[in-house]
Protein backbone atom coordinates (compact mmCIF):
# COMPACT_ATOMS: atom_id res chain seq x y z
CA UNK A 1 0.00 0.00 0.00
CA UNK A 2 2.65 2.09 0.83
CA UNK A 3 4.64 1.49 -2.73
CA UNK A 4 0.92 3.19 -4.55
CA UNK A 5 1.12 6.30 -2.38
CA UNK A 6 4.94 6.78 -3.55
CA UNK A 7 4.18 6.25 -7.03
CA UNK A 8 0.89 9.02 -6.34
CA UNK A 9 2.82 11.50 -4.67
CA UNK A 10 5.36 11.57 -7.56
CA UNK A 11 3.16 10.99 -10.41
CA UNK A 12 1.20 13.86 -8.86
CA UNK A 13 4.55 15.70 -9.17
CA UNK A 14 6.12 14.50 -12.35
CA UNK A 15 2.82 15.51 -14.13
CA UNK A 16 2.74 18.83 -12.49
CA UNK A 17 6.28 19.67 -13.61
CA UNK A 18 5.64 18.41 -17.29
CA UNK A 19 2.79 20.86 -17.11
CA UNK A 20 4.60 23.75 -15.96
CA UNK A 21 7.55 23.19 -18.46
CA UNK A 22 5.54 22.50 -21.77
CA UNK A 23 3.60 26.17 -20.70
CA UNK A 24 6.70 27.85 -20.29
CA UNK A 25 8.14 26.90 -23.52
CA UNK A 26 4.93 27.03 -25.26
CA UNK A 27 5.45 30.58 -26.98
CA UNK A 28 8.96 29.20 -28.44
CA UNK A 29 9.43 27.47 -31.53
CA UNK A 30 11.83 26.40 -33.96
CA UNK A 31 10.54 25.10 -36.77
CA UNK A 32 7.37 25.38 -35.89
CA UNK A 33 7.53 21.96 -33.73
CA UNK A 34 6.11 21.60 -29.66
CA UNK A 35 9.23 22.21 -27.85
CA UNK A 36 7.82 21.98 -24.83
CA UNK A 37 6.92 17.94 -24.54
CA UNK A 38 10.26 17.78 -26.29
CA UNK A 39 12.36 19.04 -23.79
CA UNK A 40 10.36 17.13 -20.88
CA UNK A 41 10.88 13.60 -22.86
CA UNK A 42 14.58 14.36 -23.37
CA UNK A 43 15.07 15.70 -20.31
CA UNK A 44 12.81 12.56 -18.10
CA UNK A 45 14.96 10.11 -20.44
CA UNK A 46 18.33 11.87 -19.18
CA UNK A 47 16.89 11.32 -15.70
CA UNK A 48 16.49 7.58 -16.51
CA UNK A 49 20.05 6.98 -17.70
CA UNK A 50 20.93 8.80 -13.58
CA UNK A 51 18.91 6.42 -12.44
CA UNK A 52 19.85 3.30 -14.82
CA UNK A 53 23.65 3.87 -14.01
CA UNK A 54 22.78 4.72 -10.39
CA UNK A 55 20.72 1.32 -10.14
CA UNK A 56 22.48 -0.36 -6.92
CA UNK A 57 22.32 3.01 -5.15
CA UNK A 58 18.22 3.24 -4.96
CA UNK A 59 16.16 2.54 -2.09
CA UNK A 60 12.77 0.97 -2.76
CA UNK A 61 10.76 3.86 -1.84
CA UNK A 62 12.93 6.31 -3.81
CA UNK A 63 12.63 4.22 -6.79
CA UNK A 64 8.88 3.85 -6.89
CA UNK A 65 8.91 7.73 -5.88
CA UNK A 66 11.16 8.84 -8.25
CA UNK A 67 11.15 6.21 -11.10
CA UNK A 68 7.48 5.17 -11.37
CA UNK A 69 5.67 8.12 -10.00
CA UNK A 70 7.53 11.12 -10.60
CA UNK A 71 9.25 10.44 -14.37
CA UNK A 72 6.32 7.96 -15.72
CA UNK A 73 4.14 10.95 -14.79
CA UNK A 74 6.76 13.76 -16.50
CA UNK A 75 7.22 12.09 -19.37
CA UNK A 76 4.82 11.19 -21.71
CA UNK A 77 4.30 10.07 -25.09
CA UNK A 78 0.32 10.15 -25.26
CA UNK A 79 1.22 14.22 -25.85
CA UNK A 80 3.57 13.44 -28.27
CA UNK A 81 1.31 11.27 -30.15
CA UNK A 82 -0.97 13.72 -29.57
CA UNK A 83 0.88 16.72 -31.00
CA UNK A 84 2.70 14.32 -34.03
CA UNK A 85 -0.88 13.53 -35.13
CA UNK A 86 -2.24 16.95 -35.14
CA UNK A 87 0.41 18.13 -37.16
CA UNK A 88 -0.26 15.00 -39.47
CA UNK A 89 -4.12 16.10 -39.62
CA UNK A 90 -3.43 19.68 -40.14
CA UNK A 91 -1.00 19.08 -43.64
CA UNK A 92 2.17 19.14 -42.07
CA UNK A 93 4.08 16.43 -42.53
CA UNK A 94 7.54 17.27 -43.11
CA UNK A 95 7.15 18.83 -39.50
CA UNK A 96 5.64 15.30 -37.91
CA UNK A 97 8.37 13.89 -39.69
CA UNK A 98 11.51 16.33 -37.76
CA UNK A 99 9.32 15.79 -34.85
CA UNK A 100 8.97 12.22 -34.42
CA UNK A 101 12.92 12.03 -35.35
CA UNK A 102 14.32 14.68 -33.24
CA UNK A 103 11.90 13.60 -29.98
CA UNK A 104 13.24 9.73 -30.17
CA UNK A 105 16.73 10.64 -31.48
CA UNK A 106 16.94 13.02 -28.31
CA UNK A 107 15.56 11.18 -25.83
CA UNK A 108 17.63 7.63 -26.79
CA UNK A 109 20.78 10.37 -26.86
CA UNK A 110 20.07 11.54 -23.49
CA UNK A 111 19.93 8.27 -22.12
CA UNK A 112 22.70 7.58 -23.75
CA UNK A 113 24.66 10.57 -22.24
CA UNK A 114 23.65 10.25 -18.77
CA UNK A 115 24.55 7.03 -18.47
CA UNK A 116 27.37 7.49 -19.55
CA UNK A 117 28.18 10.02 -17.45
CA UNK A 118 27.02 8.46 -14.27
CA UNK A 119 27.47 5.27 -14.45
CA UNK A 120 29.18 3.81 -11.19
CA UNK A 121 32.96 2.82 -12.00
Amino acid sequence: MMKLLYIALGGGAGASLRYLVNEGLKNVSVFSLPLGIMAVNFLGCFCIGIAMAQVAEWKENLYFFLIVGFLGSFTTMSAFSQQTIEMLYNGRDMNALVYVVASVGSCILGTYIAYTLFKAS
